[in-house]
């Protein structure tokens, strides 16, 4: 288990998916370790402004962070 924000392996596989469907379709690569470091800067997010992990909410994170490009601290 990730100690910040209660991020569990099963969570963080599941939330990478999500996130890497995305940038696929925007035509966006990354490395895998951006793409963890990603996933999980979005999950941060939406956990302290009172989300969850689930697929339907970190999609919508992941769409608005790739779309402002916040990924780019990343790179």
């Amino acid at each position: 288990m990730d100690k910040d924000f209660n991020m569990d392996r099963e969570d963080i596989i599941r939330c990478i998916e999500v996130v890497r469907k995305i940038l696929i379709e925007k035509e966006i690569n990354v490395s895998e370790d951006v793409l963890e470091k990603m996933t999980k800067d979005i999950m941060s997010i939406s956990y302290s402004t009172g989300g969850d992990y689930s697929s339907k909410i970190i999609q919508r994170y992941a769409e608005t962070y790739i779309e402002r490009k916040l990924y780019e601290e990343f790179l």
